[in-house]
């Protein structure tokens, strides 16, 4: 593998360094799936479908450092591959936050113990309705009285091994016609211990067999309908307002003016504005097909950017994920020159502002944090993942580098690059975490803007210590960075 410097080098002639490796992965373990469920493409793009070669997938697996979370699924129904166990544990070893999503009702019986114990993190259950009917005409397959079995099932599975994952939490396609289902959905996700409810709306990005003509104007949501759907929502709230809910698109919010700081904007990309990220961006996160195909996201998933095969002579992760396809993507992605991004309701953009030479992260999210970086969560810090990078414009005269912030504890030290250039740690003494500032030289060099990398020995997942149910990595809680 190349040295981070020559990997950090690289990065900086495409504008904004990426992650060495990816560290968001979404791997399709299949294409199969037994159910016919009404928004999705599946069965009109992949027929019968394919498993994916396990050979191929320890392959994968086997290359990734550190990686962040790794998502076992895509188009297909993840449990029905035969060595679904296998996956996901292969997957645990890596470190990462292993999650799946699916709809659960089809799974063997046989399956639910080993599932429960196989060291899964996260089980979200797609689930529509309750309604006996009506989940028959959604999913065209098994039953709301199999979902239920399956679901006691695997809770009492891990409850008799003493065991705190998986968690589960549900997510509900939101249609018009099962808006009224989303209230009995938040109380099953009570009555089940469900970390919280995701709602999705309906989205079409290839031929489905209903037309959503009652949610959807071409491939952007009615406003009669954002407006029932918000309905529901508040109702829920008002009702549970204990239970965590998330809606996916930023649509259901007036679309603001964009300024230099990034925000969600779902409409098209304005000219002269530039696209900060995105759930799926291609800083630090992979789709990878079942035949192994490498991918942007599921919008661009037949612009396949390289595949990788079982065969040890073929080209791997790395060389696809540094390679010149994904490069000119990145370049393109971040000036808004591809199409399917412009126009993506789930991005995040900015209008680029002149450079600056420090960053005060109580303001929230800022243009100049390339990647690494979890949404603002109310506190006066910005918490970096494991790996994060930022960029700050040299100012005449500038010599050092100050930084500012919190390490959680048992995090170890946090390693500082500046343009690939080891510059220092960031430590508290022994291992209870806290506050660190520290002035750190900077390395010559003849570029305008300085780019800092900052990487944490051992991250804090919450979860994984027993305080709660919060999955992210935490690495360093940012508050000040500047030049000087």
């Amino acid at each position: 593998m190349p040295p981070v410097s020559i990997i950090t080098e690289r990065a900086q002639q495409l504008g904004a360094p990426f992650a060495p490796l990816p560290r968001v992965l979404w791997i399709e373990l299949t294409s199969k799936c037994p159910f016919d469920c009404v928004f999705c493409s599946r069965r009109l793009r992949r027929g019968a479908g394919i498993h994916m070669d396990m050979a191929l997938y320890r392959r994968i697996v086997g290359a990734l450092e550190a990686p962040e979370i790794i998502r076992l699924n895509y188009s297909g129904e993840s449990t029905h591959h035969p060595h679904i166990v296998e996956a996901i544990r292969l997957a645990a070893t890596t470190g990462a936050t292993t999650e799946l999503v699916t709809a659960l009702g089809s799974l063997p019986d046989r399956m639910v113990e080993p599932l429960a114990g196989s060291g899964l993190d996260r089980l979200t259950v797609s689930l529509h309705t309750l309604d006996p009917q009506q989940f028959e005409a959604i999913y065209g397959y098994s039953s709301v009285d199999a979902l239920r079995r399956k679901v006691a099932a695997l809770v009492a599975a891990r409850n008799r091994a003493g065991l705190t994952r998986p968690l589960l939490d549900l997510a509900v396609v939101a249609m018009r016609r099962n808006l009224g289902q989303l209230l009995p959905l938040a109380s099953f996700a009570k009555e089940i211990g469900a970390t919280g409810l995701a709602i999705h709306p309906v989205i079409r990005r290839d031929p489905t067999a209903d037309d959503f003509v009652e949610e959807l104007d071409g491939d952007k949501l009615r406003p009669g309908f954002l407006a029932e759907l918000a309905q529901a929502i508040a109702e829920v709230r008002r009702l549970h307002p204990d239970l965590p809910m998330s809606v996916s698109t930023p649509e259901l919010d007036a679309t603001r003016c964009l300024g230099d700081r990034p925000a969600p904007f779902p409409g098209r990309l304005p000219v002269g504005a530039r696209i900060h990220s995105c759930d799926q961006n291609p800083w630090d996160t992979v789709h990878i097909l079942a035949d192994g195909s490498v991918v942007t996201c599921e919008v661009r998933d037949r612009s396949a950017l390289g595949r990788i095969t079982a065969d040890a002579d073929a080209p791997a992760l790395c060389d696809i994920w540094r390679g010149s396809a994904y490069a000119e993507f990145r370049e393109d992605y971040r000036a808004g020159a591809v199409v399917e991004c412009r126009d993506c309701p789930y991005k995040t953009a900015f209008v680029p502002a002149e450079p600056v030479a420090a960053i005060d992260l109580s303001a929230g999210i800022h243009a100049q944090l390339l990647h690494g970086w979890h949404p603002p969560d109310g506190s006066p810090f910005l918490w970096a993942k494991r790996i994060a990078a930022l960029e700050l414009a040299r100012l005449p005269g500038s010599r050092s580098l100050h930084v500012e912030g919190w390490v959680p504890a048992l995090a170890g030290s946090v390693r500082v690059q500046i343009d690939g250039v080891a510059v220092g740690e960031l430590r508290t003494i022994g291992t209870a975490g806290g506050s660190v500032q520290a002035d750190l030289p900077l390395p010559d060099c003849d570029r305008k803007m300085a780019t800092v990398v900052l990487q944490t020995d051992r991250p804090l997942v919450p979860f994984w210590v027993g305080l709660g149910s919060d999955v992210r990595e935490l690495g360093f809680a940012l508050r000040q960075i500047a030049l000087y």
